[in-house]
């Protein structure tokens, strides 16, 4: 279709939206086309570039960052083995706690910090890889990778089947990944990873989209403008800063020569008796206590006054920053905590809450293929105390961290409210907290019976409540 009579259907379209107007701005679109057209190799990687640099250099970014972190993976998502022999879930239990402290192949990070780091990844890069690797040892590892690590070589560049770094079957679906590695300063080799040792944590946006992009991708320009907003206020204060006093000569105009002349004598007629300005300049410091100035007749002294930023310029910021938050999912309370109405506020927090958790589904997927790959070594023979499976081995439970708040002791009645009328469950808590609820009971009933040893009264620890499965 030509671009007239693009114009000429517009013009006779029911739709307010599709007609055109020589009143507003030109949408420069081409047309509707699939996502991995419109997020090609080049815009993801120029979007890719702005959000880091915004993460390094944009206090915004990098708070909201900072929660993303927090509530979609907490102090670290806890896995809650729940096969049906109790036996074997301790035991799995156990060797899982060990294999925890040292996941990464090429760090000494532990699970819970690697879960931090693939989650703020995610939100800056809008997509973070995880290759299924091996350690020295044979045990099973993992290695972390940036979206800048997956990429087309150069001679698939023209294959249709290769995507943005990923080989695609006759359906579309991903069978492979190109890994690259850095051979010297400018020299690349591509390793082709087959799709199951690769986990790709993002969430698609599109049908087809096969690469993730940032969080911050559809308020970029927004986070740009405002810094420059911020940087020219900044500049036009200095620059007051600096102009602090301003003095009308008569004559318009000042010889510094004669000033300096003139106070070179006025030192001079200091032991033969002071000039009538020095005179009336100590006579108005006796009286008022401070240094005054005495202008010669004629002249006149003002005092610079800056009013910037105003009132309107700091309420166009915050309508900015609001823009920046809510295109993220976030609401404005949450990077700039302020006083707000109640209802309000819980609403707000209500939902970041549902935001979060859908976010929290993501990363849980990403675990549960994670365990399946690790317990799935230890109980096929690579640990022989977990060798006596049972079938349901790979029954896992990964609960979200802590919900955002605003009343902490009412949100804590409630639990408790609901845990005594098992509407929730010992371990859906815990876990929101990244405890694991056998051992938080254990220690309760150890210290309910350290307290029966010293003579106090302590109230017995609770059964575990587990849901009804029948």
């Amino acid at each position: 279709m030509t671009i007239a009579e693009r114009l000429k259907t517009a013009y006779r379209a029911l739709f307010e939206g599709a007609r055109f107007s020589t009143t507003r701005s030109i949408v420069i679109e081409s047309g509707p086309r699939d996502a991995r057209f419109d997020a090609d190799n080049s815009t993801r990687l120029e979007l890719v570039r702005k959000a880091r640099y915004f993460e390094k250099n944009n206090a915004i970014v990098n708070r909201m960052a900072d929660i993303f972190e927090t509530y979609v993976v907490g102090a670290g998502l806890q896995i809650q083995h729940v096969s049906q022999s109790e036996d074997w879930n301790a035991a799995a239990k156990v060797w899982w706690n060990g294999w925890e402290r040292f996941p990464d192949i090429r760090s000494l990070q532990d699970f819970g910090t690697l879960q931090s780091l693939i989650a703020r990844t995610w939100f800056v890069d809008g997509e973070c890889f995880i290759r299924k690797v091996r350690g020295q040892s044979g045990r099973p590892r993992l290695l972390v990778m940036e979206g800048h690590a997956i990429e087309t070589p150069p001679d698939e560049r023209e294959n249709p089947q290769v995507i943005d770094g990923i080989r695609v079957d006759a359906n579309g679906r991903p069978i492979s990944y190109y890994v690259k590695h850095r051979k010297g300063r400018n020299e690349f080799a591509y390793e082709l990873v087959p799709a199951e040792q690769i986990i790709h944590v993002f969430e698609p946006s599109r049908p087809g989209q096969y690469r993730g992009l940032p969080f911050i991708y559809p308020v970029i320009n927004t986070l740009h403008d405002l810094t420059d907003l911020q940087t020219l206020e900044m500049q036009a204060a200095k620059d007051a800063a600096s102009r602090t006093n301003v003095i009308k000569v008569q004559g318009g105009s000042l010889d510094l020569t004669q000033l300096r002349q003139s106070r070179f004598t006025a030192s001079q007629s200091l032991n033969t008796g002071a000039t009538a300005t020095e005179s009336r300049a100590e006579y108005y410091r006796d009286v008022t206590g401070s240094a005054p100035i005495v202008l010669q007749p004629g002249d006149d002294f003002q005092q610079f006054k800056s009013d910037r930023p105003s009132v309107v310029t700091r309420e166009y910021w915050r309508y900015l920053s609001e823009l920046a938050c809510t295109g993220c999912g976030f609401p404005l309370v949450l990077v700039f905590p302020d006083s707000m109405q109640g209802t309000v506020y819980r609403g707000s927090l209500d939902m970041a809450a549902v935001f979060f958790r859908s976010r929290f589904q993501v990363m849980a997927s990403a675990l549960r293929e994670i365990h399946t790959y690790v317990m799935g070594w230890a109980a096929n023979g690579g640990e022989s105390a977990l060798s006596a499976k049972p079938d349901d081995w790979a029954s896992i439970e990964i609960h979200p961290p802590r919900a955002v708040n605003v009343d902490v002791g009412r949100n804590s009645a409630a639990t408790i409210a609901e845990l005594e009328a098992n509407l929730t469950t010992q371990a859906a808590e815990c876990g929101k907290q990244g405890l694991d609820w056998r051992a938080v009971l254990r220690q309760r009933a150890a210290e309910h019976e350290y307290a029966k040893q010293l003579g106090l009264e302590m109230e017995a620890p609770n059964e575990p409540m587990v849901p009804n499965n029948e």
